[in-house]
């Protein structure tokens, strides 16, 4: 059903590309995550001493062993959070490493109580007794919205980047409740 206008950009006017979104955010170390990446470091570095001071007889296979730890443990300090909108519902998937995803949130869009910017005009109005927080690191503000939703009986927060197709999304499915915003930067 894709369409090609005269400037010969394809588009596609199904309803999956209308309602579809995602958007990855990579997140920055923080110092829990910094302290785990130097012991990993000391960890690789007293390998390879160990096994070609105390065990030259193995030779090779020592160096070896610190590469084989440091391939597959390495990528597991490396954090990215996805979110995708899709059929009204936002969900977040934390991605390690590059390889594993586990879904963290799945969300009806029309179920949230507010989505707005998260700015002192709406954020401090709300309490929240569970928060999910997506950003890159709790200093950025650029971009960032927040949505309040009942979590099992319990309010929650999700503190995330938005882009101005989720926020369209966001609005068609919970208009009400939607505060848009013209200075989106994706």
């Amino acid at each position: 059903m894709a369409t090609i206008t005269h400037g010969g950009e394809e588009i596609d006017r199904s309803v999956n590309a209308i309602n579809f979104t995602e958007f990855t955010q990579k997140k920055k170390p923080d110092g829990k995550t910094i302290a785990v990446k130097a012991l990993l470091m000391l960890l690789y570095i007293s390998t390879a001493v160990f096994c070609w001071f105390f065990a030259w007889y193995l030779g090779a296979i020592g160096l070896l062993l610190a590469i084989i730890l440091f391939w597959f443990t390495w990528p597991l300090t490396n954090t990215e959070y996805e979110y995708i909108t899709s059929s009204g519902n936002l969900i977040f998937t934390k991605i390690v490493g590059g390889k594993k995803r586990r879904e963290v949130l799945n969300v009806k869009i029309k179920d949230m109580e507010i989505i707005a910017p998260y700015t002192s005009e709406y954020a401090d109005r709300q309490k929240a007794d569970k928060l999910y927080d997506f950003r890159e690191s709790e200093k950025q503000t650029e971009d960032i919205y927040f949505a309040i939703f009942d979590d099992n009986g319990k309010k929650a927060m999700i503190l995330f980047r938005c882009t101005g197709k989720a926020l369209k999304i966001f609005a068609s499915y919970n208009k009400a409740n939607t505060v848009k915003s013209d200075y989106l930067r994706y």
